[in-house]
């Protein structure tokens, strides 16, 4: 499509997809902070209010941008547009060699509160033959150091509950200075505090991404 009249858009032909749904719609309170991290209008437990501000994230770093209509009565409609590319398909990026993404006999600790995701993360390190174990939040990880320790921990940063992945990360570099920290978001570096010199992996992570990252903090 041809340029929009969106302001926060960069110029130039973008692709948009609409989903629309015909829910209860929402208020204008609501649409205002929809994309913010833990906002949900959900009961307590039903959900984390991160499957928004994560694709926000996503969008942001695409730049791209995502708008909502709604109102009370009338369900939604979410657009994405993201820029429009003329060029071919870039190649698939090699394989790496086995010596430079699998494990080498050690353990990592995946801490993520989604579910789904904290799944992914544990087959595919499965499959790179670490040895895994996983938590939903930093609390439960915290636990499982203490009862046996790890070698690698992979954290998301924003997490629900008195503790995010920053602050985790500090806690293990206090008491377990020799265990590695590899930071995931969906939020770019700059807004969860660049300059950490903690390994960070935007999302989505890519198999040979995640693969080659664990190696290298791992081997440094």
């Amino acid at each position: 499509m041809p340029d929009l009249d969106l302001p926060d858009l960069d110029p130039g032909d973008h692709v948009e997809i609409a989903v629309t749904d015909t829910g209860t719609g929402m208020t204008e309170d609501v649409r205002n902070q929809i994309f913010e991290p833990f906002f949900t209008t959900k009961e307590t437990g039903r959900g984390s209010g991160l499957g928004l501000s994560m694709v926000f994230g996503f969008l942001k770093q695409s730049r791209g941008l995502i708008t909502v209509e709604s109102a009370p009565g009338l369900g939604s409609t979410f657009r994405l547009y993201l820029p429009r590319s003329i060029a071919g398909l870039p190649a698939a990026p090699p394989e790496l060699p086995p010596a430079a993404g699998t494990a080498h006999g050690e353990s990592v600790l995946v801490v993520e509160d989604n579910a789904l995701l904290r799944t992914s993360f544990v087959r595919q390190l499965a499959s790179l033959g670490y040895r895994v174990q996983d938590a939903g939040d930093a609390t439960e990880a915290l636990a499982i150091l203490a009862a046996g320790g790890a070698d690698l921990v992979l954290s998301d940063v924003l997490m629900p509950g008195g503790m995010d992945g920053m602050r985790l990360a500090r806690e293990i570099a206090v008491r377990w200075p020799a265990i590695k920290v590899i930071l995931t978001s969906g939020f770019a570096e700059d807004r969860i505090g660049a300059g950490t010199g903690i390994r960070f992996l935007p999302k989505p992570v890519r198999r040979h991404d995640l693969a080659r990252a664990i190696r290298e903090v791992l081997d440094a």
